[in-house]
């Protein structure tokens, strides 16, 4: 552990968002993919039943519970219901729904009345956690062989606050402060050799929500506390840029520790935070990420130098890192405004979050998505999975609102061309697109008097800039667009004026890090081949969580069977016909099709070079 000057709360001058995301329940989804997963999400968070998924939290402050624990990871306490209330909140706020509004209220209200009947603050997903773990770590004797409740906490923590900022919850607001403060009670006997023992291990990110909660209210005692939640040797090393030092190691236990380090410098101005996450943030989007966004393989960060070999792993990506690093992402954004910022929240969105639900009916989450080609997915069942995936799935689709535009004070902008309607101050854009039909994107001004703003517009890294043309109400507009730029048009906009931006989506090759694979897209959009199901049954594609996932999934198909394509390859391989994209391999043309539309068979998103 550093010295206690490591964790000084000195003021310090606070940096100045350049600029701010459009908060969710300003955005509203219009007809698309995403749309369609916004639905569905939302009517399984109704589906679930709030009682079982806090029966754990209700036992442990000593009152009956009214429900059963529902399976899967549920079953020995109520370990998902913070990622749950998050759900809620963005969801309530995504969409006006009054019953997914009632739920959040009701899921706070009980949050309150356990913390009143335990009197301590707390919010144990357990009996065994409060009376056992936690009771033995406020006497200052921590149980180093798990260090889950910290995990647990986090989600907990985040819930509450998602449902006071995001889901407009009062009472929750006075749970959270209850709650934080019972944090800074229960840790504060821990030595600093036992603060370095329990953040050696995956304990989530408090420091995330602890730093969100010193911003709120200037107490000094949650942003010490939140820089106590922290791994030391990581901060310093990406201080430093030394990347390598994440090879290896468990990456969901460190993406969302970096959300709240760049949280923590937004509430404190220390250069150093932001200074870690940024280059952090480099190294897992240029070394570690791979064709869908997502990253890690068996939930590792891979040796890059293995890159290749581990892609052909029959694990994948979690979802879990993606939910994190598009966090991390916008932070990163709103201080400076980066297409490359945006490029990455689109890449991930239409590739690995949208394509990270299951078909319907059934739905589901998948844990990991594989890039093995000729693997499959699996999907969570309804009641009786509930992985970590399946709490940051409730949320995903929840959030699409959030990174779709921001603002300065007379700047509107336009990050992800998703079809959506957005209120920004007295004025209403809407926003059309299909970026696989014609690459044309329509923004619709709706304004009750005339106003002098500027609509900026991403031109994004996929395109080819020659080929940009932006026009206002029909007239092109004299413009030298840049591929990973934002193109302004600032002019006095009235009600009915029409801004069309043309980013023609051709057909792209991506060669693998290592150089032995290719994968394929149409502008943004990852092209997948679907390969059937042979050999496999519907109970293939579901896992319920009692087996562990090493065993999981491991029915491989032949490498030598899965499509590849010439070592010289390039876009010419794709051929674009009636219903889309075929691909010429080795052995003969294939369809594509986007990578979301795939579901209960094998596929290849990435192809051999042979």
């Amino acid at each position: 552990m550093v010295a206690a000057a490591m964790i000084s709360t000195a003021a310090a001058e606070l940096p100045k968002l350049a600029v701010k995301g459009i908060p969710v329940a300003d955005v509203r989804l219009l007809d698309s993919p995403f749309r369609d997963a916004q639905k569905r999400d939302l009517d399984y968070l109704l589906q679930l039943d709030p009682d079982r998924l806090l029966s754990g939290m209700r036992a442990a402050a000593r009152l009956k519970p009214k429900g059963e624990l529902y399976g899967g990871w549920e079953k020995n306490g109520s370990g998902i219901v913070g990622h749950y209330l998050s759900a809620l909140a963005w969801m309530s706020a995504a969409t006006g729904d009054a019953k997914v509004k009632q739920r959040m209220d009701y899921v706070v209200s009980e949050m309150a009345e356990f913390q009143k009947n335990r009197g301590d603050g707390g919010l144990y997903a357990s009996p065994w956690e409060a009376d056992k773990w936690y009771a033995s770590l406020g006497r200052g004797d921590l149980r180093l062989s798990n260090v889950v409740p910290w995990y647990v906490g986090h989600k907990t923590l985040a819930g509450v606050r998602d449902a006071w900022l995001t889901g407009g919850n009062l009472q929750a607001k006075d749970v959270l402060i209850r709650y934080a403060d019972w944090c800074v009670q229960i840790t504060s006997k821990l030595t600093d050799q036992q603060w370095s023992d329990l953040t050696s291990k995956e304990f989530g990110a408090p420091n995330e929500v602890l730093a969100d909660l010193y911003a709120e209210t200037g107490k000094p005692e949650y942003l010490a506390l939140a820089k106590r939640f922290r791994k030391e040797p990581m901060v310093a090393a990406f201080e430093n840029n030394n990347a390598a030092i994440i090879n290896g190691r468990h990456a969901n236990t460190e993406i969302p520790l970096f959300v709240g380090y760049e949280r923590i410098y937004e509430a404190t101005g220390e250069e150093r935070w932001h200074k870690a996450a940024t280059n952090f943030w480099d190294a897992v989007i240029s070394k570690q990420s791979f064709a869908f966004g997502g990253n890690s393989i068996w939930e590792a960060f891979i040796n890059p130098a293995e890159y290749d070999r581990k892609l052909a792993d029959i694990c994948g990506p979690e979802t879990c890192n993606t939910y994190n690093m598009l966090k991390l992402t916008r932070q990163l954004h709103e201080l400076q405004p980066q297409a490359r910022y945006a490029d990455y929240m689109e890449r991930a969105l239409y590739n690995h979050i949208l394509s990270s639900m299951g078909p319907a009916p059934d739905n589901g989450f998948a844990y990991y998505t594989p890039t093995r080609p000729g693997h499959y997915k699996r999907y969570s069942l309804p009641f009786d999975s509930f992985w970590c995936c399946v709490g940051s799935g409730m949320e995903n689709h929840g959030r699409y609102g959030a990174y779709i535009y921001s603002a300065s004070e007379d700047r509107l902008l336009v990050n992800l061309f998703i079809p959506s309607q957005v209120r920004w101050k007295g004025h209403e854009v809407r926003q059309t697109s299909d970026l696989l039909e014609n690459g044309i994107v329509t923004l619709a001004v709706k304004s009750e008097k005339p106003a002098d703003f500027t609509l900026s517009v991403r031109c994004p890294g996929w395109v080819d800039a020659r080929q940009v043309r932006l026009r206002v109400n029909g007239k092109d507009l004299s413009l030298k667009p840049e591929a990973g730029s934002y193109l302004d048009v600032k002019r006095t906009w009235q009600n009915g004026d029409v801004l069309q931006a043309y980013f023609p989506p051709e057909p792209r090759m991506e060669k693998s890090a290592g150089g032995g694979y290719a994968a394929f897209y149409q502008g943004p959009i990852l092209l997948a081949a679907k390969l059937g199901d042979q050999g496999l049954e519907k109970t293939d594609f579901y896992a319920d969580g009692s087996v562990p996932f090493i065993q999981l999934g491991r029915k491989e198909m032949d490498q030598a069977k899965v499509p590849a394509v010439s070592s010289k390859g390039s876009p010419s391989l794709m051929q674009k016909g009636k219903t889309g994209y075929t691909l010429k391999t080795t052995t003969g043309e294939i369809p594509l099709v986007p990578f979301y539309q795939v579901g209960l068979e094998r596929y290849s998103v990435y192809f051999p070079l042979r």
